[in-house]
């Protein structure tokens, strides 16, 4: 079994079981204070985003929903574990990023740079070094913790590079867990959905209208029947006939 699946297995063994210390003494075994499970199951959410090992070193590194980000470190002979605020990791791999891409004079002498974070109200640091010497460069990393000392492990260039994507993508998932939604919203509260507005149908040409004959009745009136006269029938006129006169003709 290579030294990093060993380095790797010791670093879930702490980081993912509470610590205990055994203490020996003549008369038996005494646990010491147990100390908090950094990973201990919370109201808080995790959500992993890498288990690698660098140089002689395993690290896990996970994301949270409430403004922080894990990191547990297990070197060749201890575990450093810390909980890095999320703006203050966003601006160390700016910096750390500037770090690594500056080009500077070449020099006979070794220029050292170091990108360092610092855990909140805490004396446990995290530092990415750089080491230029005739144009070449080293790296390394250096985990702190003020219980239990420090360890350095060197690296390859390419695992500076993966490790500083590792904590940018940490950062990243870390802001997009502090902006989930408000659930104690009431639901008539939230704007209603805009609607959408349907196609306009094709209208076919209608025939005609024919129009109805006018009426002079209001409306809802009965029809008048109608009565039909009885035709008028013309009497001749007939003219009397005249008397004959009576006027006596002379004899």
């Amino acid at each position: 079994m290579s030294i990093r699946s060993i380095l790797m297995a010791g670093a879930m063994g702490v980081t993912l079981m509470p610590g205990q210390a055994v203490g020996q003494s003549g008369t038996g075994a005494t646990p010491a204070a147990a100390t908090p499970n950094p990973f201990a199951i919370t109201n808080v959410k995790r959500v992993p985003v890498s288990k690698a090992v660098f140089g002689d070193a395993a690290v896990i590194v996970n994301a949270r929903d409430d403004g922080f980000i894990e990191v547990a470190a297990a070197g060749p002979t201890k575990t450093v574990f810390l909980q890095l605020r999320t703006m203050a990791a966003r601006a160390w791999v700016d910096s750390t990023s500037r770090m690594m891409r500056a080009r500077p004079r070449r020099s006979q002498e070794p220029k050292n740079y170091r990108a360092d974070i610092g855990e909140h109200r805490s004396s446990a640091t995290m530092a990415v070094q750089r080491t230029i010497t005739n144009g070449e460069s080293s790296y390394s990393l250096s985990f702190a913790d003020s219980a239990t000392g420090a360890f350095t492990v060197p690296i390859e260039s390419s695992e500076a590079d993966v490790f500083l994507a590792i904590m940018r993508k940490a950062v990243t998932q870390s802001a997009k867990l502090l902006d989930k939604p408000d659930t104690t919203a009431r639901a008539d509260s939230a704007p209603p959905a805009p609607k959408k507005k349907k196609p306009a149908a094709k209208r076919t040409a209608s025939p005609p209208a024919q129009t109805p004959a006018t009426s002079t009745q209001p409306a809802g009136a009965q029809p008048a029947p109608t009565t039909s006269k009885p035709a008028t029938t013309t009497k001749p006129t007939t003219t009397p006939p005249k008397p004959a006169s009576s006027t006596p003709t002379p004899v």
